[in-house]
């Protein structure tokens, strides 16, 4: 009897391993040419390239949108929607020459009037555009979205069906680039929108867009399917033919479903406990960004009010540790807030020359000010310092959070709460003022240290430190407007040095995501500013 239940037992066994394989099998074959699935978190908050103001929403942008230009296949800007332009001796005034044969994705002709109807729709404050700042490099465009201006004194026009003339505030070197993946610079029509109100851009069948590809199918908190836009001039480029979108915001589903085959890459990070072993098994991205994570203090609330407070907060933690004993990736500690690898005017690393506000290799030297600022602010060994909450998304950051307060309990004396949250309730927590600190993160739109520091502009709308100071805008202005690039670069030194002195952030990392991708995904596009793109993906077999 024995003998035959361990039979028994080793048949069931064989059976569902086998079942198990079959299903693996099943999951990994069961893409048809051309298709992928990917992941790139929770329900984005707005599929609608004006509103959108969150780094992984315009990785939805660049595959439903096309700009007047847009990135290749090795990440050069090339022409898009625009097949030419020409550019003024002073290089101020930019003049697109429209594709006659760009569509919108029910056949009606793209057209210079709709992104003038687009910018300067973002523009208009009526809009309530959150990355309306980014409009700010277009001449009037920073008196339009303060009120002080009408929306038609914005220099864009529609000079006929197929010129669109921009003219910028001051030159911009970095222009072509930015409005290759900015989407407030991308096209929409003025007849949906208004047609269909908000309601636009949350069905398929309303969703006109003018990118490589269209949406085919939505189910909320469930998928977004995109589609190969059969109207899309470079159709036959695209590998891609259909993208499936999966709506999650939990590491360890996503990482169960890159393992049985039925998702190839997800932006949610890897489980903590297993990325050293995904490591090894090349299920890890570990692809460098011009970006930072960092908290966000609520620098008007309670003791956060006090400076000494705040920089203490930045100060007793060990970032290294955090890297080599809880992350167990390749990141780079950070000590400031402008990412490493942008250049200065000398062509060396912007970071590099500007050093670090934070002294991340001294980290006993460090505690001990931390001691001596919070003692000073009359909160000796923590004693009376109320309990602050930080707000993170769950799994990895949250994680990292852990680690810092348990150092902020052995350095400081003092408790914080963490409350684990999707990224879209911080970010409305934020925009209320109802925080204390917020795990949060920024990407640069364009590869310059302006487009870093930008984030605390006085146009900026996701900045919720209460940070302000006319010196620091005054050198972003100087900064934008001066033709010398050496003066240009120290002015935003300077500017970095105002923002350190009055801490309104606590840098941890800068960017370099541990997200999770299939071995077999081959063709994907990962570059610096965040803007992911899978039109030319696909799965080894």
């Amino acid at each position: 009897m024995k003998n035959l239940i361990i039979l028994l037992t080793a048949l069931f066994l064989l059976v569902f391993v086998s079942c198990a394989n079959n299903q693996e099998a099943k999951n990994l074959n069961s893409f048809a040419d051309g298709e992928i699935a990917i992941t790139l978190g929770g329900e984005p908050r707005t599929l609608d390239p004006t509103l959108n103001s969150l780094s992984f929403g315009s990785v939805y942008m660049i595959h439903f949108f096309e700009g007047l230009t847009k990135k290749d296949s090795a990440d050069n800007v090339v022409a898009g929607m625009a097949k030419s332009w020409d550019i003024s001796a002073d290089g101020l005034k930019y003049t697109f020459h429209l594709r006659t044969n760009a569509k919108w994705s029910d056949g009606k002709s793209v057209t210079a009037s709709d992104f003038e109807y687009a910018i300067k729709r973002a523009a208009n404050p009526k809009t309530a555009a959150t990355y309306s700042h980014m409009l700010n490099v277009i001449k009037n465009a920073s008196l339009v979205i303060s009120g002080n201006a009408e929306v038609d004194d914005l220099q864009v026009k529609a000079l006929d069906d197929y010129t669109l003339e921009i003219i910028l505030e001051n030159p911009a070197p970095y222009f072509l680039e930015y409005i290759s993946v900015s989407s407030p610079y991308f096209p929409v029509r003025k007849d949906i929108v208004e047609a269909f109100g908000d309601e636009w851009s949350r069905k398929p069948e309303t969703y006109i867009v003018n990118g490589p590809y269209i949406m085919t199918e939505r189910k909320t908190d469930e998928k977004i399917v995109m589609e190969v836009n059969p109207n899309y001039y470079a159709k036959d480029e695209i590998i891609a033919k259909k993208i499936t979108v999966l709506i999650m915001d939990d590491s360890n589903t996503a990482l169960a479903a890159m393992k049985n085959g039925s998702l190839q890459f997800s932006v949610i990070e890897a489980p903590m406990g297993e990325i050293p072993s995904l490591i090894k098994e090349n299920y890890i991205l570990q692809e460098p960004a011009y970006g930072i994570y960092f908290l966000e203090i609520n620098s008007k609330k309670g003791v956060l009010t006090n400076k000494n407070i705040r920089r203490a907060l930045s100060l007793a933690f060990d970032r290294n540790y955090i890297i080599s004993n809880v992350i167990k990736m390749n990141q780079i500690p950070a000590g400031a807030f402008v990412a490493t690898g942008m250049k200065d005017y000398d062509g060396k690393d912007f970071r590099e020359n500007g050093g670090n506000y934070i002294d991340i290799d001294n980290y006993q030297k460090n505690v001990e000010e931390a001691k001596r600022l919070f003692a000073e602010a009359g909160y000796p060994n923590g004693e009376g310092f109320p309990v602050l909450e930080v707000r993170s998304t769950p799994g990895y950051f949250t994680v990292i959070c852990e680690a810092i307060q348990e150092m902020y309990k052995n350095n400081l004396g003092i408790d914080i709460l963490i409350k684990s949250e999707e990224y879209n309730a911080t970010y409305q927590a934020m925009i209320q003022k109802d925080y204390d600190l917020a795990r949060t993160g920024w990407t640069a739109d364009f590869s310059d240290p302006m487009a870093m520091l930008n984030f605390f502009s006085k146009s900026s709308a996701v900045n919720h430190t209460g940070f302000e100071s006319e010196e620091f805008n005054n050198l972003l202005e100087f900064a934008a407007k001066t033709q010398n690039e050496k003066d240009r670069m120290e002015a935003l030194h300077k500017a970095e040095d105002i923002l350190f002195d009055y801490m309104p952030v606590i840098p941890i990392i800068y960017r370099m995501d541990p997200f999770m991708i299939s071995p077999k995904l081959k063709g994907a596009i990962f570059n610096p500013l965040g803007r992911y793109r899978f039109n030319y993906a696909y799965i080894e077999k």
